[in-house]
């Protein structure tokens, strides 16, 4: 019997470059329960490290792009939280390392309990907020 939608519904193979790999395993040797996602030629490693989910984005090469990692709102930085609380409760906060970029990404509810996210840089500028 012959399955006509099964080449649809199958997810393609993913060729994860063994540098790429590598690169991650150099830089997180602790990372446990890693899943891999490839969009175009940038592979997006989600693992975790003491319990914490971490996101590090590779390109084909093996260079870090990006990396996140999850924080609770008391370990952002004083000056963050402070504009941060200007909008509402911090749910939670996010640390991304982009190059020699440092942000901050917040999930912020505000009274009416709508969900918003802020990102700032490291000094504490407001760059995006979106509603979720």
């Amino acid at each position: 019997m012959k399955f006509p939608f099964s080449k649809i519904f199958k997810n393609p193979d993913k060729k994860l470059p063994t540098v790429v790999e590598k690169k991650l395993k150099s830089l997180f040797p602790m990372a446990k329960n890693i899943e891999w996602e490839q969009k175009e030629d940038i592979f997006e490693a989600i693992f975790y490290l003491d319990d914490i989910e971490h996101i590090a984005k590779f390109s084909k090469e093996g260079e870090m792009l990006e990396y996140k990692k999850n924080l609770w709102p008391a370990e952002l930085p004083d000056n963050i939280k402070k504009e941060g609380a200007k909008f509402g409760e911090i749910m939670n906060g996010i640390i991304i390392f982009r190059g020699t970029d440092l942000f901050y990404e917040m999930i912020i509810r505000n009274e009416k309990l709508d969900r918003f996210v802020f990102l700032y840089d490291q000094n504490g500028k407001l760059i995006s907020s979106a509603l979720l």
